[in-house]
């Protein structure tokens, strides 16, 4: 692989944490969700370029806070949000490899998305030249959609569901051209969606535990009944 775009989709609303995730700022860290996550992937071998996937009206807030270096893009409008705006926003505007990452993921290790990107140049360079995508999965299916590396060539199938009006990121590609990468520790993939995520953070990171609970594994698309398979 040449260099990699990553990506961070900023442009939800929220709603269910109820106020804006990309000001948490995690225990033990200096930083908010938004530069947390910003600082993570420029640190991640092989990325070349970081940008902020939000919506229109978060762009000047946004871009005032961003390090320099740091590229924005914007959703196209709609009424709801939903990731595979932001997706189809980068690849419009930069076709490149690009290794995709949600904001709300407080836990996330820099070691994790290097692995990604490795397993993903390692299936390329083996042959899988029709290979589209590369996603983490647990144990019992779930696949982390908003923990990827993308092809640019995966766009226009994402073209063909917005199309068609299905803005499900997970299904936009066909199972037979992504590959999935089992998860060996869900500790990194805690995703922060309410309150309660908030203070159980807190409180487990205060006395020094692991936080384990059903937000610690939950998967941004729907379980495969088959795990993880090779395409």
């Amino acid at each position: 692989m040449t260099g990699i775009n990553a990506v961070l989709l900023a442009g939800g609303r929220s709603s269910r944490f109820g106020s804006d995730k990309l000001h948490f700022v995690p225990p033990s860290c200096s930083f908010d969700m938004l530069l947390r996550s910003v600082f993570l992937l420029r640190g991640v071998p092989g990325v070349t370029r970081v940008a902020v996937s939000c919506r229109g009206e978060q762009t000047e807030g946004i871009a005032s806070r961003l390090p320099h270096g740091t590229a924005l893009v914007t959703d196209q409008p709609h009424e709801q949000t939903f990731p595979i705006f932001g997706m189809a926003a980068a690849l419009r505007k930069w076709p490149e490899t690009t290794l995709l990452l949600s904001c709300d993921l407080p836990l996330m290790e820099r070691t994790v998305l290097s692995s990604l990107l490795r397993e993903h140049g390692r299936r390329q360079s083996g042959g899988a030249k029709s290979l589209l995508r590369t996603a983490f999965c647990h144990a019992d299916g779930r696949v982390e959609t908003l923990v990827s590396v993308w092809e640019p060539e995966s766009l226009p199938f994402i073209e063909h569901a917005l199309a068609g009006g299905r803005y499900g990121l997970y299904s936009a590609i066909p199972l037979e051209r992504q590959w999935l990468v089992p998860i060996i520790d869900p500790h990194p993939f805690f995703n922060l969606n309410t309150p309660h995520d908030a203070c159980l953070l807190q409180e487990q990171c205060r006395s020094g535990q692991r936080v384990h609970h059903d937000a610690a594994v939950s998967g941004s698309g729907p379980s495969l009944t088959l795990g993880c398979r090779e395409s």
